[in-house]
């Protein structure tokens, strides 16, 4: 049996297809059914079959696949490891990153990696929070940068966290809130609230800092009025509406500078938010990983000692 053969098994059952897997594969429909051919005849029986107009594995076709899976996941990883070995100059990198505050804190590390070694393959995949650790899980990245609530009770990721942001209330120029010195709690909630997709811990404790009028009803509904997971798009929200958003103050700070937002003075609502690198514990972490995550931490602080709401 050839690796590559368990590849296209592999690759035939998840696109359920011979005519997507060849096209995955980079194989024409012909040649990808002769090597499937080649496996049985190896193996001595049938390893797929069609049922009710899908193509299925057989009895001998799943315990194929269990295996290919784990060999074909072993051999990337050897793959992977022996790559490390080349060094910074000509290593590579794939950082999973959620389109909201990750993708914040990301963009200057990498500039300045890629300006340090050149020769260096960096990629980022841009994923909902939700997917990154089955991204990380499946080898499509070798890290992810989310915030960190939401990787700490996997025991199978390892993490590295970064500075501790309190967040600031944002809204548009023109927000009634705008015009006020300090705004009360109270004040501030009785408009919508705008954010990302917050796990079942955020969202409660969100719902726990609100007053008491403000809080969701009815009971379960949760405190956001928009939810939104691109950054970009939410501060468009809040550019045409009197919502309001919690957000640290990193991300806001272009819009700031140039009027499009601002963040209301007087207001500490004393809640926090901290993002972290995460990667699977049963992978080596490379040099060129290491050293991301260096210039992330480094850029991160100084993020951080720009105390306070931006100006």
């Amino acid at each position: 049996m050839e690796l590559r053969q368990l590849r296209h098994l592999i690759a035939v059952v998840e696109h359920g297809s011979f005519s997507r897997a060849a096209e995955a594969v980079h194989l024409t429909q012909p040649a990808l059914s002769r090597s499937i051919q080649a496996l049985e005849a190896n193996v001595g029986a049938p390893v797929l079959e069609r049922h009710r107009g899908a193509i299925e594995p057989t009895d001998v076709g799943r315990l194929l696949l269990t295996h290919a899976r784990q060999l074909d996941s072993a051999t990337r990883d050897l793959e992977r490891d022996i790559a490390l070995t080349q060094g910074l100059e000509l290593g590579e990198l794939r950082i999973g990153v959620g389109p909201y505050g990750g993708s914040a804190l990301v963009g200057p590390a990498l500039g300045r990696l890629n300006l340090a070694h050149p020769g260096l393959r960096l990629k980022t995949v841009l994923a909902p929070w939700q997917e990154l650790p089955d991204r990380a899980r499946a080898r499509d990245v070798d890290l992810i940068v989310v915030e960190l609530s939401q990787v700490q009770l996997m025991d199978d990721f390892a993490v590295q966290a970064l500075s501790e942001h309190g967040l600031v209330v944002v809204c548009q120029p023109r927000h009634p809130l705008a015009g006020m010195d300090s705004p009360s709690p109270a004040a501030v909630f009785s408009y919508p609230i705008a954010g990302p997709s917050l796990t079942a811990a955020q969202a409660a404790l969100l719902q726990a800092g609100l007053p008491a009028g403000a809080r969701a009803q009815p009971p379960g509904r949760g405190p956001l009025a928009v939810e939104c997971d691109l950054s970009g798009m939410l501060k468009d929200v809040l550019r045409h509406s009197h919502a309001i958003s919690l957000m640290p103050a990193f991300m806001v700070a272009p819009e700031v500078a140039a009027g499009q937002l601002v963040c209301l003075p007087g207001v500490d609502l004393g809640m926090r938010v901290r993002f972290g690198c995460a990667w699977l514990k049963a992978r080596t972490l490379s040099p060129v990983a290491a050293r991301f995550m260096a210039l992330l931490t480094d850029y991160d602080r100084s993020l951080a000692a720009q105390a306070g709401p931006v100006a």
